[in-house]
Formats: C-alpha cells, sequence, structure tokens
C-alpha cells in the first residue's frame, strides 16, 4: 500500500488570495468593513446615453456611479467618492465631485434633476434626467 503524503491544509486567506490573485488584493478587500459599502441612494438620473446615481454610504461619504446606456448596473463606468453636497441659490440640491481637472455636478431640483460635467471649470455636457 501507497503511503499517502499529508501536506498541511493551507489557511483560508492563502486560498483565497490565490483565487483573488494577490495578497494585497485580499487585504484590501478584508480590510474594508463591509458596512462602508453599503450605500443609501440620494439622487438618481437617467438621462440620455448615462444613468447617474448619487448615494451616501454609511461612513456618511457621498459616491457617485455613472453608467454608460444600455447598461447592466453591475459596474459603473465612472465611480468617485468623497463629493460634497450644497444648496444653491435656488434651492436645489447640488452634488459636487472631483476627479483631476474634471468636475461632475448632479442638481436635485423641483423637476427631474440635471448632471452637468466640467473641465478645466468650463462647462462642457449638461444632461436633463427624464430624456431618455
Amino acid at each position: 500500500m501507497k503511503s499517502l503524503n499529508c501536506k498541511p491544509a493551507k489557511p483560508l486567506w492563502g486560498i483565497l488570495a490565490t483565487l483573488t490573485g494577490g495578497a494585497s488584493m485580499l487585504t484590501a478587500i478584508v480590510a474594508s468593513p463591509v458596512a462602508a459599502l453599503a450605500a443609501t441612494p440620494v439622487f438618481s438620473c437617467s438621462a440620455e446615453g448615462v444613468f447617474v446615481e448619487v448615494s451616501r454610504l454609511n461612513n456618511g461619504t457621498l459616491r457617485y456611479a455613472a453608467y454608460n446606456i444600455p447598461t447592466t448596473l453591475q459596474r459603473p463606468d465612472l465611480l468617485l467618492d468623497g463629493g460634497t453636497a450644497r444648496r444653491n441659490e435656488n434651492g436645489d440640491v447640488v452634488y459636487r465631485f472631483r476627479n483631476k481637472n474634471y468636475l461632475y455636478a448632479a442638481v436635485q431640483d423641483t423637476a427631474y434633476g440635471r448632471v452637468l460635467v466640467y473641465k478645466n471649470n468650463r462647462l462642457i455636457a449638461t444632461k436633463y434626467c427624464g430624456d431618455v
């Protein structure tokens, strides 16, 4: 009868690191508390060519997610954290998110709302919610 080589079992983190492709990725996943990932939508906009959702994470951070249409809403094409929310002179809530020299503003007004995109502080796109 052949003897069986008994190798010690890999710890769970080692198996997961192998499956995810690296320990650093596993560390990033494990270090992020699940509660911080839960989000409550505060604004959504379906406009021509894009669906935008602004959410507040459980840790209070605002998140901007933009999906190019058509979409399954599985993975956003643009995801930005750390936005601000303020009321403008008309009383509309404006959510602002920076990405290098781009500024994305989602405006929640009494109508459907709109999304504006600025590059180098110059307006380059305006999308009105409900224009699908």
